[in-house]
Formats: C-alpha cells, sequence, structure tokens
C-alpha cells in the first residue's frame, strides 16, 4: 500500500522536509530507501509504485530503474521478487523481452538464458537438463563461438570443467584426452595447456596424480627437463618442484652468466698462452718443506706437494702445485685425480704441461666437464606468403603503387598451409666425476589459433578446410571464404558474400557490393555502393558523381576518389581525393592531391597539395570521439550518484554496527543485506572510476592529434580543430594542431 506521506510528498518533487523524513523512517523506511525515493522525485517518476515498506532499497532501484527506461515496472513490482530476478526482467524488457514467464528460474538462470537470446542462441534445452547459471554461461560463450561441446560434456560437471573443456576446442586442441570425470576442472587445466604447448601430456595423465603434481610435470617438460626423473607419482607436489629446480640449475648451470664463463675457460684451455688466476702458496711453507729452489733447478713433486680444487658445480678441476714449475709424475697426477673421482674431460694439454713442469704460478685447469647444450625451440613452416602487406608500396615520387599490389593470398580446400617442426632432444653434457647433466629439449610452440583450417591427425599438419583468403595475424591463422568475379554489373546482380571479394574488372552504376571480409577491385568503380566489415582497395579509383560510397569497418586505399562518400573505421589512404567526403576514425593521408569536399578524422590528417589555385574551399575536421567524450561525462555523473548511495550505505552499516552485537548482527539478515551491498556498491564505484581514467586518456590523446601538409597549402583550406578554425593564406609546408583551445600553425 501506499503511504500517505508519499501520496504528499510526491506533489513536491525532490524536496524533503525533515518532517516527511522522521514519519516515513518512523513507518519503517531506512535512509537508503529513502534515498531511492528521492531519486525518483528528481527524476520526475510515479515513485508511488516503490513508496513502499516491503520493498528493499535494492528492489526499489530496480523499479526506479525501469520507470526511468520507460518500461512496464509494475510487471515485476512485487516484493515476492527478490531484487536480482527484478533487474534480468527489467534488462529483458528493455532488449525487447518478457522474462515473467520464467521467474521462477534463479536469477543466475535467468541472465544466462536473456543474453543467450540477445545472440539468437536458445539455451532452454540445457536448462531443462538442470544445468546451473554457472554452467550455462560456459555452454552459452561456447555456442557464441560456433562451438558445440557436446558429446564432452554433462551436468555433473562444475562450470570451472566445462570452463576447460571450452577452451580447449577454442584453441583446437583435442579434449577428449581431458573431458573425463576422473579429472577434476584443476587436472583438466593442466591437461589442456600441456596440449596447447604441445607437450607429452601422458607422462602426467594419470588418474593418481593431483593437479600440483600434473604442474610440476607440465612445467618440468616445458622447461625441457627430465620429467621421468620425478614423475613418480610417489613424490609430493613439494618433492617433485624441488627435483625440477634442481634439474633447471643443473642444466642452466648456475645460469647464463656462468655459460659465458665456461666458454671463456674452453677458448683458455686450447690456447697455448693458457693463462688463469694466480693462486700462490706461502713461500714460507715451501722452505719449511725443503722444497725452495734459489737455482730453478725443476724439481719431482710428490702428491703431498699438490692440491686439487673443484669449481662450479663440479664442471673444472684445477691442480695447484707449492712450488711453480716442479715435475708432476703422470702417475702422482692420476692417482690425485682418481682420488677425488675426477674421471671426465681431463686435459691431456694441462697433464703434458704439469708433467714437465711448463706452467706458472697458479692453478691450472686440468678437467673440464661438457656444458650440455638445449635443443633447438619447435618452429611452424607455413606454405604460404606471411609478409604481404595490406597497402600500397610508397613511389619515388610520393605516390602509391597500386597497380603491383597482392593484397592477400588464395589458397584451396585441402592444401596443406602449415607443419609444425617439433623441438629437439638437447645434447646431455657431464660433470667432472662424469656424471650426465641432461640437456634441457627445446621449448614447443602453442597449437595454432584461428579458423577455416584443420589440423591432421599427425598433429603437426594443417590443411585449409575450404578454399579461401589466408592471412597470419598477431600469431594467429585464419583462411576467410573468398571469392573471384570478373566485374559487376546488371548482368551479374548485386553481390553479397560472407568472407572476402575480389573484383578483377569494373563495377557498374548502381550496382551494390557487400562482404564481411576484405573487398579488392582490380578495375574501375563508377556510382556504386561497396561496403565491409573488413578492408577496401580500389586499385584504379571511383568516380561517384557523388552518387556513390565506400563503407569499411576497417581501411580503405585506393589511386583516386572523385566525389564519393567514404567512411572508415580505421585509415583512408589515396593518392588524389577531389570534391569527396571522407570520414575516418584513424588516419587520412593524401599522397599527391586533396582538393575540394570535406574531409572529417579522429586520429589526424597527413596531406599533400590541398586545395588548388583557384581557391576550391576544401574543409578539413579533427573530429573528437564524442562516444567517448559522452560515455565520460555520463560515467562523471553516475560517479556522483552511486558515490551518494555508497556513503548513505555506510552510514546505516555504521548506525547498526553501533547498536548491535556481532553476535546479534551475524543473525540479522538487514545487517547482511547491508554489508554486501556497500561491498557491491565500492567494486561497482572502483569499476566506473577505472573506465572513466581510460576514457580520459583518449579524450586527451586526441587533443594531440595534428593536421601536417607537406606542400601547398592554398587559400580556400579550412581546418577545423574542435571549436577553432583557421583559413590558409597559401601556405606551404606546415602543420596545424590546437593548443590551449587555440590553433597553432609551425613550419615542418
Amino acid at each position: 500500500m501506499v503511504s500517505p506521506i508519499v501520496a504528499s510528498f510526491t506533489e513536491w518533487g525532490f524536496c524533503m522536509g525533515n518532517e516527511v523524513v522522521d514519519k516515513l523512517k518512523k513507518k519503517g523506511f531506512m535512509d537508503i530507501q529513502l534515498h531511492q525515493i528521492k531519486l525518483g522525485l528528481s527524476e520526475g517518476l510515479p515513485v508511488e509504485i516503490y513508496a513502499k515498506s516491503e520493498f528493499d532499497w535494492f528492489q526499489m532501484e530496480e523499479i526506479r530503474k525501469g520507470l526511468k527506461a520507460k518500461i512496464d515496472a509494475s510487471l515485476y513490482a512485487r516484493s515476492e521478487i527478490p531484487y536480482e530476478k527484478m533487474r534480468q526482467i527489467r534488462k529483458g524488457l528493455q532488449d525487447g523481452m518478457n522474462l515473467m514467464p520464467y521467474v521462477d528460474w534463479n536469477a543466475g538462470v535467468l541472465k544466462e538464458f536473456r543474453l543467450a537470446k540477445l545472440k539468437d542462441i536458445d539455451l532452454s534445452a540445457y536448462i531443462k537438463q538442470g544445468y546451473d547459471a554457472q554452467q550455462l554461461g560456459e555452454i552459452r560463450k561456447a555456442l557464441e563461438q560456433g562451438i558445440t561441446l557436446e558429446p564432452y560434456i554433462d551436468k555433473e560437471y562444475r562450470a570451472a570443467s566445462i570452463a576447460e573443456i571450452r577452451k580447449g576446442l577454442e584453441n583446437g586442441v583435442d579434449v577428449s584426452l581431458y573431458a573425463k570425470k576422473m579429472y577434476s576442472w584443476r587436472k583438466m587445466r593442466e591437461l589442456r595447456l600441456g596440449l596447447e604447448n604441445q607437450l607429452d601430456v601422458s607422462k602426467y595423465s594419470g588418474k593418481f596424480y593431483d593437479w600440483e603434481q600434473m604442474r610440476e610435470i607440465r612445467l618440468g617438460l616445458k622447461a625441457g627437463v627430465d620429467v621421468d626423473s620425478f614423475s613418480s607419482v610417489k613424490y609430493s607436489a613439494k618433492e617433485m618442484h624441488k627435483k625440477r629446480l634442481d634439474l633447471l640449475l643443473q642444466t642452466h648451470v648456475n645460469g647464463q652468466a656462468f655459460y659465458k664463463q665456461m666458454e671463456a675457460s674452453v677458448s683458455n684451455i686450447l690456447s697455448a698462452e693458457h693463462s688463469i688466476e694466480v693462486h700462490n702458496f706461502p713461500v714460507d711453507t715451501a722452505k719449511e718443506k725443503g722444497l725452495h729452489n734459489d737455482n730453478n733447478v725443476k724439481l719431482r713433486l710428490d702428491k703431498e706437494h699438490l692440491k686439487l680444487d673443484l669449481r662450479a658445480n663440479n664442471m673444472e678441476a684445477y691442480v695447484s702445485a707449492e712450488i711453480p714449475g716442479g715435475i708432476i709424475p703422470r702417475d702422482v697426477l692420476m692417482e690425485l685425480l682418481n682420488e677425488n673421482r675426477v674421471k671426465k674431460g681431463i686435459s691431456d694439454k694441462a697433464m703434458d704441461c704439469l708433467c714437465n713442469g711448463e706452467y706458472g704460478q697458479g692453478p691450472v685447469l686440468i678437467a673440464q666437464g661438457k656444458i650440455p647444450q638445449k635443443g633447438e625451440d619447435g618452429w611452424y613452416e607455413y606454405f604460404f606468403r606471411t609478409d604481404v602487406q595490406k597497402k600500397p608500396k610508397v613511389l619515388e615520387d610520393g605516390s602509391a603503387d597500386y597497380k603491383d599490389i597482392e593484397w592477400f593470398e588464395v589458397v584451396k580446400e585441402g592444401q596443406k598451409i602449415a607443419y609444425y617442426h617439433e623441438a629437439k632432444e638437447g645434447t646431455d653434457g657431464y660433470d667432472v666425476f662424469g656424471t650426465i647433466i641432461k640437456g634441457r629439449k627445446g621449448a614447443e610452440k602453442r597449437v595454432l589459433k584461428g579458423k577455416g583450417f584443420r589440423l591432421e591427425e599427425d598433429k603437426k599438419t594443417y590443411t585449409a578446410m575450404f578454399n579461401g583468403m589466408i592471412r597470419l595475424e598477431d600469431e594467429e591463422l585464419s583462411v576467410i571464404n573468398h571469392v573471384e568475379l570478373d566485374e559487376i554489373n546488371m548482368t551479374t546482380g548485386n553481390i553479397f558474400f560472407d568472407g572476402s571479394i575480389h573484383i578483377r574488372g569494373n563495377v557498374s552504376s548502381g550496382m551494390t557490393v557487400k562482404a564481411t571480409g576484405d573487398i579488392m577491385i582490380d578495375g574501375n568503380v563508377e556510382m556504386a555502393t561497396i561496403e565491409t566489415d573488413g578492408s577496401v582497395m580500389l586499385k584504379k579509383g571511383m568516380n561517384a558523381s557523388g552518387n556513390g560510397m565506400v563503407k569499411a569497418g576497417k581501411d580503405v586505399f585506393s589511386r583516386f576518389f572523385d566525389a564519393t562518400t567514404v567512411e572508415a573505421g580505421g585509415n583512408i589512404e589515396v593518392d588524389k581525393c577531389l570534391n569527396s567526403q571522407l570520414y575516418a576514425k584513424g588516419m587520412i593521408t593524401a599522397n599527391r592531391i586533396f582538393a575540394g569536399g570535406i574531409a572529417s578524422s579522429e586520429s589526424g590528417f597527413h596531406l599533400n597539395n590541398v586545395g588548388n589555385h583557384a581557391g576550391l574551399k576544401t574543409v578539413l575536421k579533427v573530429q573528437t570521439d564524442e562516444t567517448a567524450r559522452n560515455d565520460y561525462h555520463n560515467i562523471l555523473f553516475n560517479l556522483r550518484d552511486v558515490t551518494r548511495q555508497l556513503e548513505v550505505l555506510k552510514k546505516n552499516h555504521t548506525e547498526l554496527m553501533e547498536k548491535h552485537t556481532a553476535e546479534e548482527r551475524s543473525e540479522m539478515e538487514l545487517f547482511q543485506k547491508i554489508e554486501h551491498a556497500v561491498f557491491l556498491k565500492q567494486k561497482q564505484l572502483d569499476k566506473m572510476k577505472e573506465l572513466a581514467l581510460k576514457l580520459k586518456k583518449v579524450i586527451d590523446r586526441q587533443k594531440l592529434v595534428s593536421v601536417v601538409i607537406s606542400g601547398n597549402a592554398y587559400e580556400g583550406t579550412v581546418v577545423e580543430i574542435g571549436s577553432g578554425r583557421w583559413e590558409a593564406k597559401d601556405q606551404y609546408n606546415i602543420t596545424i594542431k590546437q593548443q590551449d583551445s587555440e590553433i597553432s600553425v609551425y613550419n615542418n
């Protein structure tokens, strides 16, 4: 029932007097509920629909938002409907769907059903089977990508397990190897990551491993170490971790710095001028032993006059003698080495030097281990050109070469497009004891991601699924539907194609060419419409006589435009542009002439010779991203509202903290609601602040945009940046930009 007090202050608008507030509080209204009523009044809404004490403030907020969005909020303005369900019903109504027939579903299921419906996906079959909201979320994400999860999923799987199956299918791995009930989602993740990195997951797919053991074995395989030495299930994950790190240290031989040191030592031992850091015995010690030699007579040294040092993780053995240049019998040296278990990497040259007394002061490197070598990393061999540039080559005179441009490469169904060469095993090394140090296997590459191809049974060969255009961008391989046509005219009719189009001839007036991929036209384009989500390349250009347009989601390239309307989500690049209307989110570039018409860009201009001698009006506008600017101002406005709501919630939270003991609060549903609300509002506030900061950076970056004119800026040229306007007076080689709300002009 509507409070008569509310009815009385509805006429007052936002101004609620203290008397009214006190009366509402006495009727059980809390500050946060009053806040929603005040907001509704300030927005001119009929608050009587929700100004009832039986609604909590979250329910009030959802009803208020529905009224504000001009939907029929009375459909869900029922106190028995939790606010989470109200929210999904409200959002559904705003999107043109009525979810009230499904009000018995929980809020999470309603949300996933609504989001799926927006993409023309029906989850009702999965809902009937009993999948919960989190599971439905993963199923929805898969279906949005065109991925069918059957036969791999089951409602007994947790949502996290279904997510691992979804991610595996998205990345092209054989999920049947881990989509099993014996694996938890964490085990599935370890197997998926191994498969994506082309590792031998059979090394750790046993059901008795826990996920942490799996992780250690996977990381060992990825690092190329010998996992067989620690992969037994008898080792705990902690023990595996230690053994893996020990192997890494061993194969790295104390890191890259030591590799360099060892390589230097190898060079030195092979050098006739081999010298080493001095290590002196005290002279007094030699005298006491009767070994001091003033006449430079070479003495015969026994084992007790020698010392053997092991260094660098037992990779080097050094012999030091108390008397430099003393003769050391070979059998004495061998006995010394055997006693210290040095048996590998012994240098014959060093042995000869020591036996003949041909050495100076300091230790002599007598044995050296072999550094293990890491194997060659895995790599992909591609059977198509990966360096095709999607833009014309600029010639010496500044113009662009549209004639010989290669814009894409086409492959045929079943054609081999890539082959994976597996990583090679490393070469083992050893220390001076003869202990083998396993060489690390090279790193495997991840499985190729993308679409339009299949991975053959050998798990190495990639083939095209159909005839199409192929491209490799950011390590993602795609084969896209592609059609080649001779020309487009009244005989052929208009073209609408899901993929890329290559037209070898002309496009006649009145025709329409639409595609989802790229469009390349070799011939002339007349008064036609060219539209695509991708990029457009016009090798000869377009003369639309004011009745044709090009619209691209990405970039547009053309030899010339004459009386043509062009819109691009990316850049526009043209050699000559006459009397045309251009708009680009990216940069607009004219390599030779830009005269007449209007051009707008959010990223700036780089033009040669703007206008003409006759003073043809040519307008260049630097546009700001109004969407970003509007979003920024809306967020700032909403920030104030959310901040106020948070302050009210915190006030109520503090009051309850002061009035009730911890034990009382733990059983108080109202307190738990407020505490949860504080958490959610704070989280919302933090996200809004983060988004506001990102938008502010976009807006600030736009302030740095400039217009660069190389060559003539003829009279009749007008540049508009923000609210500023500048007109050229036959100037040459200039840059125009806005500083402190005023336009400034600089010489290039």
